[in-house]
């Protein structure tokens, strides 16, 4: 089995929310996603998980993993193996893919484990053999945070008197529900934009990556140099592509879009060098998750929201910025818990 990083979390018993609860033990808690970065959703959401809980007075060991890529489906698999064995009470998961991930989900339910789904919005209607331990699906459209893309794009160029468009499509791994959904919204939105068209000169797989997406504009501005919009379908491989563009002197001729808002991101936008991010507030998510958790606590699981959605925001501007994200977000200091 693969080791499992460990991270010990009790609450500083400052909360505000209302009375500690009853516990003989500290819970176990794991928190599982396909990449885990301070600065990306699924460390911004770990936070919002966690003050939630520490607000209730609650005392809690968290065990967080996550695989070496979002890509790594057998490293996944194998997360979640050691999750079944830890005893845990609980577990946040956000997947690298549901297809994929599920038998290691069906362990973790089978262990007693109760499930706190993130980042992945189930079709109406969908079952899944891990479905009773299931307790809600904190998320947003996906396929919606395409659209909004794909709309700006179009807007943002008929705007300069433009019909047309050149686009490069910078997917995620190609198993990946989540970058099928952002990117297929993207084209119905520029699709369905009356007056214009995108000319679709380049599409690559960076799976949810800096680094690769790096390289797969290196390639494609060889072939592709009159390139106008790169579609990127998270934030840091929106980081990736600004980062070639600007070592091949073209940031001010190409417009990036990116998804997700992560604070480097959304710094980039504000410096006019991304031209627009999407943002859902991971925070939020992390709040509702443990909010779940807490209904469950007291006996309320019946109450709790079978799916909570977070709502998606345009950004373009830094108004945009300020008054749509918590300047916890922005803050490094904030960040990093000081």
């Amino acid at each position: 089995m693969k080791s499992v990083t460990t991270l010990l979390a009790t609450a500083a018993f400052v909360g505000t929310a209302g009375m500690a609860m009853a516990q003989d033990a500290p819970l176990r808690i794991g928190f599982v996603s396909h990449q885990h970065d301070i600065t990306d959703l699924f460390g911004q959401l770990e936070i919002g998980f966690r003050n939630r809980l520490d607000a209730e007075n609650l005392e809690y060991e968290l065990f967080q993993a996550a695989p070496s890529a979002s890509g790594r489906h057998d490293e996944m698999l194998n997360i979640l193996e050691n999750m079944a064995n830890l005893n845990l009470d609980y577990m946040v998961f956000g997947p690298s893919s549901l297809d994929q991930n599920t038998p290691g989900l069906v362990e973790v339910a089978n262990s007693g484990t109760k499930l706190l789904m993130v980042d992945y919005e189930p079709a109406e209607g969908a079952t899944f053999p891990f479905g009773e331990s299931v307790l809600n699906w904190s998320v947003y459209n996906h396929g919606q945070m395409g659209e909004a893309t794909g709309e700006w794009i179009a807007n943002h160029f008929m705007e300069q008197g433009k019909s047309e468009a050149n686009v490069i499509m910078i997917w995620g791994p190609i198993a990946s529900e989540i970058s099928q959904a952002r990117g297929n919204g993207v084209l119905r939105a520029m699709e369905a934009a009356e007056g214009f068209t995108a000319n679709i000169l380049y599409e690559g797989y960076a799976d949810f990556q800096r680094e690769l997406a790096y390289a797969e504009i290196e390639r494609a501005l060889i072939a592709y140099p009159n390139v106008e919009v790169v579609v990127a379908m998270n934030s840091v491989m929106a980081l990736g592509s600004m980062a070639a563009l600007e070592g091949h002197g073209v940031i001010d001729d190409v417009v990036v879009t990116g998804m997700g808002g992560q604070a480097d991101e959304l710094e980039m936008v504000a410096r006019g060098k991304i031209g627009v991010a999407v943002f859902r507030d991971p925070r939020s998510m992390g709040a509702n998750s443990a909010e779940a958790l807490i209904m469950d606590l007291q006996g309320r699981t019946d109450e709790i929201p079978p799916v909570l959605y977070t709502d998606l925001r345009t950004l373009d501007t830094i108004d945009a910025i300020r008054t749509y994200v918590p300047v916890e977000m922005l803050d490094i200091d904030a960040k990093l818990g000081n």
